[in-house]
C-alpha cells in the first residue's frame, strides 16, 4: 500500500536530485519551498511527508551532493601519484564543474549557505566544517607528496592546501559570475606555476 499522501510513482532519489540543483543555483536562502515543489513537480503533502521542511531537504540534499566532488576533485587530486598532475587534474576537474552546461555554474559546498539567517546558521557551519575537510583532504595530499620527497624542503603543505583551496572557492565565484571555462583555465595554469616553484 502506498504511504498517504505520496504517489506510486515517487521515486526519493529523483526528487532529492531535482531540489539539489535548486539549491545548487539559488543557495539556502534563495531557495523557497515553492521553488522546491514546482521543480519536483509533486504535491507539497507529498514532498513534507518524503522529506519534511526546507531545512530537511538542504541537509539530505548536501549528503546528496558530496559525492560529486568525492569522485570528481578528490579522485581527481589522487589520480596520480605525480603531485604536479595530481594537483593539474583537479583543476581541470572544477573547471569541468563549474562550467558544465548540465549543471549551476558553481559548487554547492563553498557557496550555497555562506550567510544565511541567524535562525538557519546550522547550514553555514554544516558547510563550512565540510570545506575545513576539503582543504584537509588537499593537505593529506600534499603531505604525501613531501614524504615523496617530491616537494621542495621550504614547501609548507598547509599553506599550499590553503593556497588551493582559497583559489578554488574563488573559482566557484567567478564562475558563478558567469566566467568562462578559458577564463578559469588560465587561472589554473597561473596557479600550477606557482606549485612548480615548490615541486624538486
Amino acid at each position: 500500500m502506498a504511504t498517504a499522501g505520496r504517489p506510486r510513482s515517487f521515486d526519493k532519489d529523483e526528487a532529492l536530485k531535482k531540489a539539489m540543483y535548486v539549491f545548487w543555483e539559488k543557495g539556502y536562502e534563495g531557495t523557497t519551498m515553492a521553488d522546491l515543489i514546482e521543480s519536483i513537480g509533486m504535491k507539497a503533502p507529498s514532498i513534507y511527508a518524503a522529506f519534511g521542511n526546507k531545512d530537511a531537504i538542504f541537509k539530505e540534499v548536501v549528503q546528496a551532493y558530496l559525492p560529486i566532488v568525492v569522485e570528481g576533485q578528490l579522485a581527481a587530486l589522487n589520480s596520480s601519484s605525480e603531485i604536479y598532475k595530481a594537483v593539474e587534474n583537479t583543476l581541470k576537474a572544477c573547471v569541468d564543474l563549474y562550467t558544465c552546461e548540465d549543471s549551476p555554474n558553481t559548487c554547492l559546498i563553498m557557496t550555497a549557505a555562506i550567510n544565511t539567517a541567524p535562525e538557519h546558521s546550522e547550514h553555514v557551519e554544516n558547510l563550512k566544517g565540510l570545506r575545513e575537510k576539503y582543504k584537509s583532504a588537499w593537505e593529506r595530499r600534499f603531505n604525501q607528496a613531501k614524504l615523496d620527497q617530491q616537494l621542495s624542503e621550504g614547501a609548507n603543505p598547509s599553506d599550499l592546501a590553503e593556497y588551493f583551496t582559497t583559489l578554488i572557492q574563488g573559482m566557484t565565484i567567478k564562475a558563478k559570475d558567469g566566467a568562462s571555462q578559458d577564463t578559469l583555465s588560465a587561472t589554473s595554469k597561473l596557479a600550477l606555476i606557482t606549485l612548480s616553484q615548490f615541486i624538486n
